[in-house]
């Protein structure tokens, strides 16, 4: 009778350990799963974490000239590049125009290539063609901080970086749109789970032996 009493008890043991042992390998495995979407989302090296209006690049390739918007709606108030990022061919022309909303702003690109000049006035312009292939992050001096920043990709290969999560700098930790990280962390929860299940099996054994 006892030995029937240690025998159950050690199987709910076994069977609450693999539950446990299961639940701790899915979370590994899910976590690994979310940090793609993250990868995504981290397109620019982070440039556009917590823009508000940023929602992903807007293609205007086969456009000679393309206009966008100094001053537009976003960040909790004018304080926003409409569209915030577009993906542009080589030598298109792209036409900043001022709102007249947000006070002054200005386009300041962070290589230093271009800047234009402090403006406040509806319909004042800036323009800057895009012969290379990249990825140009730019942003309103005063109002950084706010989250008024915007982007132009120019041509597919930078397109392409941007939409798989990476800034195209020729980091080759991110394949097939999984990271290194996400290897890992793969890697981890499968060792997790072959790793816990192996201990009742262990035990198993154990108990076995004795018996005979």
């Amino acid at each position: 009778m006892n030995a029937d009493t240690s025998n159950s008890g050690g199987a709910m043991d076994r069977r609450t350990f693999l539950k446990g042992a299961a639940g701790a390998a899915t979370i590994a495995v899910a976590g690994a799963s979310a940090s793609a979407p993250a990868a995504a989302q981290s397109a620019f090296d982070g440039w556009f974490d917590g823009v508000s209006n940023y929602d992903g690049v807007v293609d205007e390739t086969g456009q000679p000239e393309v206009t966008i918007e100094v001053g537009a709606k976003g960040n909790n108030g004018a304080f926003a590049f409409g569209p915030a990022a577009v993906r542009v061919d080589p030598g298109t022309t792209v036409v900043w125009e001022w709102t007249g909303e947000g006070g002054s702003h200005n386009v300041a690109a962070e290589n230093g290539s271009f800047e234009s000049e402090m403006v406040g006035e509806q319909g004042h312009t800036f323009e800057q063609t895009f012969e290379e292939n990249g990825v140009v992050k730019y942003a309103c001096t005063p109002h950084k901080p706010m989250g008024m920043k915007g982007a132009v990709v120019v041509g597919s290969d930078a397109a392409s970086a941007a939409a798989s999560g990476s800034s195209g700098s020729g980091d080759s930790s991110s394949s097939g749109g999984s990271s290194l990280g996400d290897t890992l962390t793969v890697g981890f929860g499968g060792a997790l789970l072959v790793g816990l299940l192996g201990l009742p099996l262990a035990d198993m054994r154990s108990r076995r032996k004795k018996s005979k």
